[in-house]
């Protein structure tokens, strides 16, 4: 949602006349986009924008902003605590940042703009779409009704909101126009979508189903209590939905789920998945696990073991538990030591691994559909995703094949990822040095580019 989120903002700057601007040094407005899910991704945040104080010395006249759930959060304590940030808003404040930066620039103020909106249950999102990439995100609604006990999103994110369909599929219009082959639906509780507008996913699901020209249907995030079999079920009907879904489960043991007030327990998740792969028998499921919650137990800990080597998770992001002020499990006390949750930590790690590296090698000697989205940072191969979501190198293939979905024949695997050729090119030796065993890094404070 934060790429989304800088995406958006960045597209309403560049309306207003602004223009990307790689290096920060050069940038007139540094927009720093941000997560507080977690505490480290708060501590950085603050780290930059201390490193970020002798530029604004050296220039005055340069704006630095904190956007997202930072700027939610802390508010005018942040303005208050670091002297050199200009501006600081929420995420309901995206649609006004022009402005907001405009204000700045021109009047020399320094604001804060961290309010919710709290207009009923719907919401309207004006359309921005300056370009397109291949694989989109798509914002459907915003907040959270849930208030897990962990969780900071309800607090810096507000109650649940939704957007109609009629306007969301006018997006994925406008997307699939300029190039979009998928678009993956966002929201903190997809699954609920629909309050205030008397619309549900599913009916969502299959308006996108219709559109000419999209080739790929993905959502984000599931909570396991209200996926309910009308959308279990459209992974075996619906033809563009991509046989892959997140669904976490957080932890294994039912006091530790109590605990959590995530509403469901154990039982009923491994009911989820039955018949999830009921409906899609090759359907690719990945998860967030949360170790170390204040009070769990060896026992409790290996309930959580249960479910990861039960369900043989594709993907899976893996956390130590991390306390956010203002939560209720802030409060509960019983901290589990940091040297537990390290070691859980690495034991769930090792039964997720070893189990993708399994399933991943069975795609050695295989063709898999591959949309290609972009090259890789190393600029050394271009890479893109299947249906079931699997990350794949492509080796001999250039600028043509960003947007087309292609088979790729797969040659080499590892735990993080697919390598393999175009099988309608010829194989090239090109080295694959970055290669290497390893994962995909998970969820940190979201920087959007600097804007000139």
């Amino acid at each position: 949602m934060n790429v989304y989120d800088s995406d958006r903002m960045q597209a309403i700057l560049n309306a207003k006349g602004f223009r990307s601007e790689a290096e920060l040094r050069k940038a007139d407005v540094i927009l720093i986009n941000t997560c507080s899910i977690r505490d480290k991704s708060e501590q950085k945040v603050l780290s930059l924008l201390g490193e970020l104080k002798g530029l604004k010395q050296k220039d005055p006249k340069k704006v630095i902003a904190v956007s997202g759930c930072v700027g939610q959060r802390m508010g005018r304590t942040l303005l208050q605590r670091v002297p050199h940030l200009d501006l600081v808003l929420g995420p309901d404040a995206i649609d006004r940042v022009g402005d907001l930066i405009e204000n700045v620039v021109n009047r020399g103020e320094r604001l804060v703009e961290a309010k919710f909106d709290e207009d009923g249950r719907s919401y309207s999102q004006p359309c921005v779409v300056n370009r397109a990439k291949p694989s989109e995100f798509l914002t459907i609604m915003k907040g959270c009704d849930h208030f897990c006990t962990y969780c900071i999103v309800p607090f810096v994110r507000g109650r649940e909101k939704s957007r109609s369909v009629d306007e969301i599929i006018t997006d994925v219009k406008n997307l699939v126009s300029k190039g979009t082959k998928e678009v993956t639906f966002l929201g903190q509780n997809i699954n609920t979508y629909g309050k205030g507008t008397g619309q549900k996913l599913s009916q969502l699901i299959e308006a996108a189903n219709e559109v000419e020209g999209l080739e790929r249907i993905r959502y984000v995030t599931s909570h396991p209590r209200d996926l309910g079999e009308d959308l279990i079920n459209q992974f075996g009907s619906i033809s563009k939905l991509c046989p892959a879904l997140h669904l976490p489960f957080q932890a294994g043991s039912d006091r530790i789920l109590k605990a959590m007030s995530r509403l469901y327990t154990q039982e009923l998740y491994l009911k989820k998945v039955e018949l999830l792969r009921k409906a899609c028998p090759d359907i690719a499921l990945s998860t967030d696990v949360i170790v170390g919650f204040p009070g769990e137990t060896e026992k409790d800990f290996e309930e959580t073991l249960k479910v990861l080597a039960n369900v043989k998770f594709s993907s899976a992001f893996m956390f130590k538990y991390s306390p956010r002020p203002g939560t209720k499990a802030a409060d509960f006390g019983d901290e589990v030591p940091e040297i537990v949750k390290e070691e859980r930590l690495a034991r769930a790690q090792q039964v997720v691994y070893s189990q993708i590296e399994k399933e991943n090698l069975k795609y050695r000697n295989t063709v898999v559909s591959v949309l290609v989205e972009s090259m890789d940072k190393k600029k050394k191969f271009f890479s893109g995703r299947t249906p079931h979501s699997k990350l794949v190198h492509v080796m001999n293939v250039g600028d043509a094949s960003v947007g087309k979905i292609i088979d790729v024949e797969i040659t080499d695997t590892n735990v993080s990822c697919l390598k393999g050729f175009y099988v309608g090119a010829p194989k090239t030796n090109i080295q694959f040095n970055s290669f290497e065993r390893g994962i995909e890094s998970s969820f940190s404070a979201s920087l959007s580019p600097t804007l000139h």
